[in-house]
C-alpha cells in the first residue's frame, strides 16, 4: 500500500475505539476490497461520522457503514 500517506495507520488508529481496533481492522480490510463506488460510499460514511463527533469510532459503526455501502442500490436512486 505504497499509495497511502505516511503514518496512515497511526492516524486512522487515533479515531478508532482502542478496544475495537482488531475488529475494525477486519472491517476496513473488507471495505478495501469493494469496488470503487462501494468503497467511496464506505469512506464517505466514515468521514462524515468522524466530522460529526470526536468520540472514537466503534467496530459496530464501521460494520454499519460497510453494510450500507454494500446494500443494493434502489432503482432510480
Amino acid at each position: 500500500m505504497d499509495h497511502l500517506p505516511p503514518h496512515f495507520a497511526e492516524d486512522l488508529a487515533q479515531v478508532l475505539e482502542p478496544s475495537h481496533r482488531e475488529a475494525a481492522a477486519g472491517i476496513i480490510e473488507a471495505a478495501s476490497k469493494l469496488d470503487d463506488e462501494r468503497l467511496h460510499k464506505f469512506l464517505e460514511l466514515f468521514a462524515q461520522r468522524v466530522r460529526e463527533s470526536a468520540a472514537p469510532v466503534t467496530h459496530a459503526e464501521l460494520r454499519d457503514f460497510l453494510s450500507a455501502a454494500t446494500r443494493p442500490r434502489q432503482p432510480g436512486a
